[in-house]
């Protein structure tokens, strides 16, 4: 019976800290709300230091620093502040819970189309396949934004193409990296992925685009079209 009560204190003494170090972590992000220049000088902990303080309560740490993110996320579209701090939140979002694919998402592309940092940006995914290898998104989303800010046609095919061969990837994943290809002037591969899309395919409309692009390719014509969502 004692030793009952002494954890069920244990675990409340836990949470206690925990919540106490999670609300200076936030808090710490408060002053610029009301004094601006102080934005650039602020202290943010890492993702470690965040994970080492959450002992056994990672999950609702990660919930807490998640909510965060996006109210600073939203503070900064009503244009109150810059996104200093957006890149170390979401490193404590996905250092206390590796496995929230949706965090590496909205990070990356934050990081890479509204800060206006691709290789940091890139980066956050990359890390999140590390720990999410069999996830589609992360790769899929690397192609994307490469091929949509035109850095590297060639990477961005490479990245689609592997998103394309993992479980449950959809199909556009696989028409993508065909687009990509052939904007690098890689015919061979971007043939090879639209014969393999011709196969995967039931859409009679998608079969005779495909079969389109192939002709072009083989011609040596160039793909005008911007990859499209026909799904």
């Amino acid at each position: 019976m004692q030793w009952r009560h002494l954890r069920k204190s244990c675990f409340w003494l836990v949470g206690v800290v925990l919540f106490a170090g999670l609300s200076w972590t936030t808090v710490r992000l408060q002053p610029y709300r009301y004094r601006p220049y102080l934005h650039e000088t602020l202290y943010l902990p890492s993702g470690k230091f965040v994970s080492e303080l959450a002992l056994g309560y990672r999950q609702i740490a990660a919930d807490i620093v998640w909510l965060s993110a996006i109210q600073y996320y939203g503070d900064y579209r009503q244009e109150n502040h810059s996104l200093a701090y957006f890149e170390g939140l979401i490193d404590i979002v996905t250092t206390l819970d590796p496995h929230f694919i949706f965090a590496y998402l909205f990070g990356a592309l934050v990081v890479a189309e509204d800060a206006g940092d691709l290789r940091s940006g890139i980066e956050i995914l990359k890390a999140g396949m590390v720990k999410n290898p069999r996830a589609w998104q992360l790769p899929f989303e690397i192609g994307f934004i490469s091929y949509l800010n035109k850095v590297d046609f060639a990477l961005a095919g490479r990245y689609l193409n592997l998103a394309s061969r993992m479980p449950e990837a959809p199909e556009r994943a696989r028409r993508f990296a065909a687009f990509a290809y052939a904007q690098a002037d890689q015919g061979v591969p971007a043939i090879r992925l639209w014969e393999e899309y011709m196969e995967h395919t039931a859409n009679p409309l998608l079969k005779e685009m495909a079969q389109r692009y192939i002709d072009k390719l083989k011609q040596g014509k160039p793909l005008r079209r911007q990859p499209e969502d026909h799904e």
